[in-house]
């Protein structure tokens, strides 16, 4: 399995987590608060965008970790 995919996994899982609680507290703040519900969809879609940025730095994290294993594995043999 190569790096690419070794780091998406994780990526995607964590942005799962991360998507499921932000999109839930969003929902439930905004219906606290009674706004409309095109304020609310308006705060999923900037809440996704949010979510976005978080699973590209996850999986950027992810990816240079996974690289750099290999080049440690590649020097210790």
């Amino acid at each position: 399995m190569g790096p690419t995919i070794k780091a998406l996994i994780p990526a995607v899982l964590l942005t799962e987590i991360a998507a499921i609680v932000f999109f839930t507290a969003t929902w439930a703040i905004l219906a606290e608060m009674h706004f409309g519900k095109s304020v609310i969809l308006g705060g999923e879609a900037v809440t996704a965008i949010g979510v976005a940025a978080i699973a590209v730095a996850v999986f950027r994290r992810a990816i240079r970790s996974e690289k750099q294993m290999a080049t440690v594995n590649i020097t210790d043999n």
